[in-house]
């Protein structure tokens, strides 16, 4: 199953997490881009695991493709993404921001979120922040981090990059009643 976003559900989901990020500090610094620890003390949050790497055949053209693998509460399963804008921020070009949809089909659970990534270019960590878009916990928030692999310790077939993969956690946060 490929996880597809239509033009508007990508404009409305796209308003959504600029909302949501409006709130949020904005993360300009190096130290801030650290990850943040996983905890069973979340106190409800489900964790995803991913291992994910680019997969895109017309690359740089976008989007670009993304296959990898999903553990943790979503079960073991398949990652099926898209990059759909990058954005070199100004600021020395250490951060860029980027903007995908992340397809999580577990064997337990399976969504699809709307995500904007900021990645420390010098340290390869990145932290996410999003929204739910589709599927289990539809309409949630989630947030988490990811470290880029120079050296992927599962094959990733497909992967223009050769052996670099990315791999971090997802945490979907509890949906704040209505």
């Amino acid at each position: 199953m490929k996880f597809k976003l239509s033009t508007p559900v990508k404009a409305l989901a796209a308003l959504i997490i600029l909302t949501v990020l409006a709130g949020s500090s904005a993360l300009t610094h190096s130290s801030t881009l650290a990850p943040t620890p996983v905890s069973a003390a979340d106190g409800g949050t489900n964790v995803a695991s991913f291992t994910k790497w680019v997969t895109d055949t017309d690359f740089p053209v976008f989007p670009w493709d993304m296959d990898g693998v999903v553990g943790g509460d979503v079960g073991d399963g398949s990652f099926i993404g898209e990059v759909l804008t990058r954005d070199p921020e100004v600021a020395n070009g250490q951060v860029t921001k980027i903007v995908a949809s992340y397809g999580f089909e577990g064997s337990v659970h399976s969504f699809t979120a709307l995500v904007e990534v900021r990645q420390n270019n010098e340290t390869g960590q990145a932290v996410i922040k999003g929204v739910v878009t589709d599927g289990w916990s539809e309409g949630s928030l989630v947030h988490g981090e990811y470290e880029t692999i120079a050296v992927c310790p599962i094959p990733t077939p497909g992967n223009i990059f050769g052996t670099t993969c990315f791999q971090g956690t997802l945490r979907i946060l509890p949906a704040s009643p209505q």
